[in-house]
């Protein structure tokens, strides 16, 4: 479940391609799941919320981060493919995170079609626009995911898109990949 398809998903083609949030995982179940990996003293660097796709559109995800800043001082950190940050509930959502790492794989609604092939009722500066409101709001460190994939988004013009993005945004962090 997810608002992208994208070409290089290490889960293969996205099964539902929404926009809608719903609660797809309520927090008692989650928070039961860790109190139980709790209770084993293990040691924990970091709880990532990462899923089967993406995980803001769980409208119950801004209950499940408080749940567990209440049981434990580890770090939480959200892998989000950034689409539904335009969303003041989903930003609101992920207030209490430490480290939000969202995905910006092109610049250009051209590029943004071919690689992450967004669900069509999705245009990309919506999404500039929701990481740029993001990182006004945000006090916990963002980790910006570029993926470049060669003959889609890696072209000098594409990268110039990227650079004019990129410094308008502030990332604390941007990790740039590829796709082999």
């Amino acid at each position: 479940v997810c608002t992208l398809d994208c070409v290089y998903c290490q889960l293969g083609p996205t099964t539902l391609k929404t926009i809608e949030r719903k609660p797809y995982v309520e927090p008692g179940p989650v928070l039961a799941e860790l109190d139980e990996i709790l209770s084993q003293k293990m040691q924990i660097d970091c709880i990532t919320f990462s899923g089967s796709g993406e995980p803001t559109l769980n409208t119950c995800l801004g209950d499940i981060i408080p749940g567990i800043k209440s049981r434990c001082p580890i770090p939480v950190t959200v892998l989000t493919n950034g689409t539904l940050l335009y969303l003041p509930e989903v930003r609101a959502g992920l207030l209490q995170a430490d480290i939000v790492c969202p995905s910006f794989d092109a610049a250009t609604p051209q590029a943004f079609s071919r690689i992450n092939r967004p669900h069509e009722n999705f245009i990309l500066e919506m999404m500039i626009q929701g990481l740029k409101a993001f990182r006004r709001e945000f006090s916990g460190k963002i980790y910006l995911e570029v993926m470049l994939a060669r003959g889609i988004n890696d072209s000098p013009q594409e990268l110039e898109a990227f650079a004019k993005v990129l410094t308008e945004f502030g990332a604390d962090r941007i990790q740039i990949n590829t796709v082999i």
